[in-house]
């Protein structure tokens, strides 16, 4: 990896810290992909010992789980709160996608990954701000939170899972395509072949989330907002 942008980082000495790592790491999964994230290519690449890593992070799993701070970080990095709920909503949504696609092998690790940490509890707060604006409360609000979480963060996670196996496959463009040895015995998977190697996951991740605000604007409505 001379050539990598990332190996050229030189410290000073004493100036190695988590967030120097966390950095190091993100790179280096832009540029190599997942498998790069070992403790040794991370020295390497901040001209540091092994050793050095471990003083900040004690395993690679502590790291991965940094990353998904760091995702969570470059996400809502400018966010502001919309006047519309659904609009703070979809900006939410849009963002961990762009997020997703930006460092696809970073999100394919470390986006499912609850850290606890201030960034995640800010991203938690603006949903919960937004469903508090639509008028829900309690149980309501806590498992619209949950619907809407688990859907922004499975499907931004499959994306990127996605971006990455089209890397290393070598593929400018990803297709689902099902083309079964006996059609007669997967009818509709064969009739359907055509459309769903064109599918446009974009689309799908925007029908997705309006499905989600749909919902919420009914419940809303039942709470008499």
């Amino acid at each position: 990896m001379a050539g990598s942008s990332v190996s050229r980082r030189r410290l000073a000495r004493g100036s190695l810290s988590r967030q120097v790592i966390v950095e190091a790491a993100l790179g280096l999964l832009d540029e190599e992909g997942p498998d790069a994230l070992t403790f040794a290519r991370l020295g390497s690449a901040l001209d540091a010992s092994t050793t050095a890593v471990y003083r900040h992070f004690t395993s690679r799993d502590e790291i991965v789980v940094a990353l998904a701070e760091e995702l969570d970080r470059l996400s809502l990095h400018g966010y502001e709160a919309h006047e519309d709920w659904r609009e703070s909503l979809r900006d939410l949504a849009w963002r961990a996608w762009r997020t997703a696609s930006e460092h696809p092998a970073a999100a394919s690790t470390a986006m499912h990954r609850t850290t606890r940490g201030i960034h995640e509890l800010r991203a938690v707060d603006a949903v919960l701000e937004a469903l508090h604006r639509a008028g829900l409360r309690g149980e309501d609000a806590g498992t619209s939170y949950a619907v809407y979480a688990h859907l922004v963060l499975a499907v931004c996670s499959q994306h990127a899972t996605r971006l990455v196996s089209m890397s290393a496959e070598g593929v400018e463009g990803w297709v689902q395509v099902y083309h079964p040895t006996d059609p007669t015995a997967y009818p509709y998977a064969a009739r359907a072949a055509a459309y769903l190697s064109a599918i446009d996951h974009t689309e799908v991740f925007r029908r997705q989330v309006e499905l989600v605000i749909t919902d919420l604007e009914t419940r809303a409505s039942r709470a008499g907002v």
